[in-house]
C-alpha cells in the first residue's frame, strides 16, 4: 500500500529492507545502516532541519511534479507523518532549510527549473509555511547552499548556474527576502556547490565541481558576500559533486570531488591557506553523482559515502585518518539509486544519517530512501567473482559469516570464484549471520 499526492508513506518493506547495515573489524569498525522508505512524487532532492521545533529532525523534498516541496515531520521512532505539500515557482530541483527571516523558525528556500527561480516559503514557527516568494535567477541551477555568506548573521543564498559557468549569489535582507544575484565565474558546468572556510579566515568560502573541464573551482570569501575569481584544481573525470571537510586532521577543511565519469572520488588535501595539493583519486561504484563527508563509523575521523548511480548502491570508504582511503563497503538503499544525497540526524542519536533519492523501475516511482546509522549489523556485500578466500574476508569485515559452500558448473564464471550468495547482496542478518555461497567448477566438459 502507498499514497501518492499530497500523502508520504513510510514503507518498511519487510525486515530484510527495512534494516540495512555494516560492521568491518573490531578495531577499525563499520557503519551499519537501517533502512526505512519515504515515498515522493518525483523526488528530486531533500533537505534536513527541525522544522516544528520538537527536537526532531525533519525532512523536505524538492518534486518535479507536481511543482511543489513536501514536508515529512519526524514523529518519532521511525514514523514520519505529512506536515503538508506547497507549491513553488517550477521544477523544484534543490532544496535547503534555514532561517532566512531570524525568527528561529527554519524556512525553506529551493531552486527550481522552468521558469530558473528561487521560491522562498517562510516558517509560521510549527512547520506549517506561508505561499512563497519568487526570484530570478540564472539558467540551469544546478546547486544550493544557505549559509550567511557577507557576515552579517544572515543566511545567504549562492547558486550554481550550470549553461552560463557562474554561481550567483542573492544577499538577505535578513526580513526573508533576498537581493537580486551577483554572478561570479566558475569552471564550465558547474554540476554541485559546497560551502566551508577554506583559507582559515573565519568566513564560509564557495566551491565548485565541474563536469566540463574536470576542474573543481574555489571561490574565497572577501567577508562581505564578494569573492576572490576562482582557482581552479584539476579532478578526476566528469565531476558532479563536492564536499567540504577535514579529512587528515590538521584542523583545515579538504575537498572531495565525486567524478561521474571516471568512477572514482578525488581527495584534495588543503595546504592551509586556501589552496590545495593535487588530487588523489579512490575507486568508487559505477558512475558516483554525490558525495557528502561525515563520521560514519564512529572513530573520530570523517569518512566518504556516495551514492552511485550505476550499480544503484551508496558506497562508504573508511577514512584511515591521514586523508587516506580504506575498505569501501556498498549498501544497497533499498530502491534502483541515484539521486543526491543529504546528511542529518534522523534518530537523534548523534551518528550521521543519509537520505537519498531512489528510484524503482518497475512502477515508475520515486523514493527517498534513509539509511539509518545503527551500529551492529551485518550488510551482505557483493561477493559475486571473488575467490572463497577473498569472500571471506570481505564478509568478515563486516560481521558476517560465511554457512554452507556448494558448488556448481558455470559457463561464465572462473573455476574458483563465487557465482552467487544467500541471501542476495544488500540483505540484512544479524551480527554474525550466515552468508551461503556457490562456488564455480568452470565449465562442464
Amino acid at each position: 500500500m502507498r499514497t501518492r499526492g499530497s500523502a508520504i508513506l513510510l514503507a518498511c518493506i519487510g525486515v530484510a529492507l527495512a534494516l540495512g547495515v555494516v560492521a568491518l573489524s573490531a578495531s577499525a569498525g563499520a557503519p551499519s545502516f537501517r533502512r526505512l522508505i519515504l515515498d515522493t512524487d518525483d523526488g528530486a532532492s531533500a533537505a534536513m532541519g527541525d522544522l516544528n521545533n520538537d527536537g526532531r529532525t525533519d525532512i523536505v523534498i524538492a518534486s518535479y511534479n507536481p511543482q511543489s516541496v513536501t514536508v515529512a515531520l519526524n514523529a518519532g521512532g521511525g514514523r514520519f507523518r505529512h506536515g503538508g505539500t506547497y507549491a513553488v515557482g517550477g521544477l523544484a530541483r534543490w532544496a535547503a532549510v534555514g532561517d532566512v527571516n531570524g525568527d528561529g523558525a527554519p524556512d525553506i528556500v529551493t531552486v527550481n527549473d522552468s521558469p530558473y527561480t528561487v521560491s522562498v516559503l517562510l516558517n509560521l514557527g510549527d512547520g506549517r509555511f506561508t505561499v512563497r516568494r519568487d526570484y530570478q535567477i540564472g539558467r540551469e541551477p544546478t546547486g544550493i547552499a544557505l549559509t550567511d555568506l557577507s557576515g552579517d548573521g544572515k543566511p545567504d543564498l549562492a547558486i550554481t548556474n550550470g549553461l552560463t559557468n557562474t554561481l550567483s549569489v542573492l544577499l538577505n535582507r535578513g526580513d526573508g527576502t533576498l537581493l537580486p544575484g551577483t554572478a561570479h565565474a566558475t569552471g564550465r558546468r558547474p554540476a554541485a556547490l559546497a560551502v566551508g572556510d577554506v583559507n582559515d579566515d573565519g568566513r564560509p568560502d564557495l566551491a565548485t565541481a565541474n563536469v566540463s573541464g574536470d576542474t573543481v573551482s574555489v571561490l574565497l570569501n572577501l567577508g562581505d558576500g564578494d569573492f576572490e575569481a576562482k582557482q581552479d584544481y584539476q579532478s578526476g573525470r566528469g565531476p558532479r559533486s563536492v564536499a567540504i571537510g577535514d579529512l587528515n586532521d590538521d584542523r583545515k577543511v579538504d575537498l572531495a570531488v565525486a567524478n561521474a565519469a571516471g568512477n572514482t572520488v578525488s581527495v584534495l588535501l588543503n595546504h592551509g591557506n586556501g589552496s590545495f595539493e593535487s588530487k588523489h583519486d579512490y575507486r568508487t561504484g559505477v558512475v558516483p553523482v554525490s558525495v557528502v563527508i561525515a563520521d560514519f563509523n564512529d572513530d573520530g575521523t570523517p569518512d566518504l559515502a556516495t551514492a552511485n548511480y550505476g550499480p544503484g548502491t551508496v558506497g562508504v570508504l573508511l577514512n584511515r585518518g591521514d586523508g587516506s582511503l580504506r575498505t569501501k563497503l556498498d549498501y544497497v538503499p533499498g530502491f534502483e539509486c541515484c539521486g543526491p544525497m543529504t546528511l542529518g540526524d534522523v534518530n537523534g542519536d548523534h551518528r550521521p544519517d543519509l537520505a537519498v533519492v531512489t528510484n524503482y523501475s518497475r512502477n515508475g516511482s520515486t523514493y527517498l530512501s534513509l539509511l539509518i546509522n545503527t551500529p551492529g549489523l551485518c550488510n551482505v556485500q557483493n561477493v559475486v567473482g571473488m575467490t572463497l578466500p577473498a569472500a571471506k574476508r570481505t564478509l568478515a569485515r563486516i560481521s558476517c559469516r560465511v554457512g554452507k559452500v556448494s558448488h556448481a558448473y558455470s559457463k561464465g564464471m572462473k573455476r574458483g570464484r563465487v557465482i552467487s550468495t544467500k541471501p542476495w547482496f544488500g540483505a540484512v542478518l544479524p551480527r554474525g549471520g550466515k552468508v551461503n555461497l556457490v562456488i564455480s567448477l568452470g565449465r562442464k566438459r
